[in-house]
């Protein structure tokens, strides 16, 4: 494997923010050696078009990827979207322009994949026999069922974006429960599974909580952050450390982690950071071998 096949960068466009890593593979070891960020959102709710304005900030996003890429010797781009691409009628434009003007494919990828992706990434680097995990991002909710193999995949519509934006939180409660109720686990048993939860909404969660990342997150302490900060104003929940881009819809993402974890009555769970972008590298020099 030569320096130029050895790095790899991967774009996740997702429906609340758009994050890109370049990836270098040393004797089989991957990480990330640069990576860039920006708070967005693709469209105002899902199955919303993308606006002129939406597509051109995130082709000068695409733009920071080429640079970041060529300072690394990263000439494989890898571009993915997810469920805000997924339901907006005119993501082809955004396709179009990207391609056109940049060179680069960026394609949707299904909610099955999305969730297959993050297992493949819990199992290689957990080496779990078996576990549910799941992802939370702002415009649906990703989860997996694995026990020797991959078990089952459900693409949830459960978006934080939308769910913020009901009469009350109540209202909110009530459908996310509604979804949740629509996943059938194969085995009777997946109480006794590890859980293992990604996404920005956990990611804030557990640095907010006392002990900071790497702990576990016990369904309490979510309980009780949620109960903190449901009635606050966006202001107050800045003021108490959640991410400005995120302080609408942060409680609604702890209603859904919450919510299922009554469900699949674990009381506790391990976070996992990356996992999509780091899974489509994982891919990506597997196909080198």
């Amino acid at each position: 494997m030569n320096l130029i096949e050895n790095c790899v960068t991967v774009v996740d466009i997702g429906s609340g923010s758009m994050k890109a890593s370049v990836f270098r593979n040393v004797e089989n070891k991957i990480r990330a050696v640069a990576s860039i960020s920006r708070g967005f959102r693709l469209c105002p709710h899902i199955g919303a078009s993308i606006s002129d304005k939406k597509i051109s900030i995130t082709a000068d996003f695409f733009r920071r990827v080429l640079g970041m890429s060529k300072t690394h010797n990263s000439s494989q781009v890898i571009a993915v979207a997810t469920q805000a691409a997924r339901r907006a009628p005119n993501f082809s434009e955004l396709q179009r322009k990207i391609l056109t003007s940049l060179g680069i494919d960026l394609r949707i990828i299904s909610g099955t994949e999305e969730a297959t992706l993050m297992a493949s990434c819990v199992r290689r680097f957990m080496s779990l026999d078996k576990f549910i995990s799941f992802d939370i991002g702002c415009g649906s909710v990703e989860v997996a069922e694995f026990n020797g193999d991959l078990k089952g995949t459900w693409s949830l519509p459960l978006s934080t974006i939308d769910l913020s934006k009901m009469e009350n939180f109540k209202e909110a409660e009530v459908a996310t429960e509604k979804i949740l109720k629509t996943v059938k686990f194969h085995d009777a048993g997946v109480a006794q599974y590890p859980l293992v939860g990604s996404g920005g909404t956990l990611r804030v969660a557990n640095l907010l909580m006392e002990g900071g990342m790497g702990k576990k997150i016990t369904c309490q302490e979510v309980k009780s952050l949620l109960g903190t900060l449901k009635n606050k104003t966006n202001e107050e929940r800045v003021a108490l450390g959640v991410p400005k881009v995120r302080a609408d819809v942060f409680p609604y993402g702890l209603l859904v982690v919450c919510k299922l974890m009554e469900r699949v009555q674990i009381r506790e769970l391990q976070v996992m950071l990356g996992n999509l972008r780091l899974s489509l590298a994982m891919n990506y020099f597997n196909t080198l071998d």
